[in-house]
C-alpha cells in the first residue's frame, strides 16, 4: 500500500522539475538536523531567548537518541527506493543530484528533529511559531515526495519529534526549579553564615577594652 502511495506521488508530481527542486532544497534543510541545531544556537546566543535555547537543546539530544541510536536501529526497516517497484527511484535522484539515504528510515529523522524544535517553540511562542511548525510539516512531505521515506516513516517523525520537544520541555522545567532550589537554600545558608558571624563578632564595648592593650 505504501509503495504504491510512493509510486502515485512519482507519477503524478515528479514531471515539475520546479516542484522537484523545491522539494529537494526544502529537505536539505533538515539534513544533520541542520536547521533544528542553527536555531537552537541562536536562541541560546541571546539572553531573552536563552530559556527556550536550553530547552530545545534538551529536547534534541532526546530525539536523536530516540530516533537515530535506538528506534532507527531497532526496527531496522529498509529504505523505499531498495525495492524493485521503486525501480525508478535512483535514476530520478541521478538527475536531481540527490544522495542516496543508506540508513534505516523508520522514523523519519528529518521530520522528528524539526517537529521536536517547533514543538518546542509553539510551547513558548504560542502562535508566533506557527511558521516553525508548517515548515516542519513541508520537511515531512518532502520526504514522502522525495519517496526517501514511507507515509507512517513521517507520520511516526511527526508524533516522536512532538513527543521529544514536550519531554525537552519538561526536563528544562525540572533544572530550573532544582536551580531554583538550590539557589535558595544558598541563600538561606549564607544567611544563616552571616547571622552567626554577627553573634560571634566582638561587641564596640569589648573592642574598646582591648584597645587599651595595643
Amino acid at each position: 500500500m505504501e509503495l504504491e502511495i510512493l509510486n502515485w506521488v512519482h507519477e503524478t508530481f515528479h514531471g515539475a522539475e520546479w516542484l522537484n527542486y523545491a522539494m529537494k532544497y526544502i529537505s536539505l534543510l533538515a539534513k544533520g538536523g541542520a536547521i533544528s541545531i542553527i536555531a537552537c544556537i541562536v536562541l541560546l546566543i541571546f539572553k531573552k531567548t536563552r530559556r527556550c535555547g536550553v530547552a530545545m537543546a534538551f529536547a534534541l539530544v532526546l530525539d536523536v537518541l530516540i530516533v537515530n541510536v535506538i528506534l532507527k536501529n531497532a526496527v531496522g526497516r529498509e529504505r523505499p527506493w531498495t525495492h524493485e517497484e521503486l525501480s525508478w527511484a535512483e535514476g530520478f535522484y541521478k538527475s536531481y543530484g540527490i544522495s542516496l539515504s543508506r540508513d534505516y528510515c523508520f522514523p523519519s529523522g528529518h521530520t522528528a528533529v524539526t517537529f521536536c524544535a517547533a514543538a518546542v517553540l509553539i510551547i513558548f511562542y504560542r502562535a508566533k511559531a506557527i511558521p516553525a511548525v508548517i515548515l516542519a510539516f513541508l520537511i515531512g512531505l518532502s520526504r514522502i515526495y522525495l519517496c526517501e521515506h514511507y507515509v507512517t516513516d513521517v507520520a511516526a517523525g511527526m508524533v516522536i519529534g512532538t513527543l521529544c520537544g514536550i519531554a525537552g520541555y519538561g526536563i528544562y522545567k525540572c533544572t530550573s526549579v532544582y536551580e531554583r532550589i538550590a539557589g535558595w537554600l544558598k541563600s538561606k545558608k549564607y544567611a544563616a553564615e552571616v547571622r552567626l558571624f554577627r553573634l560571634r563578632r566582638p561587641s564596640k564595648r569589648t573592642e574598646n577594652f582591648f584597645n587599651l592593650f595595643i
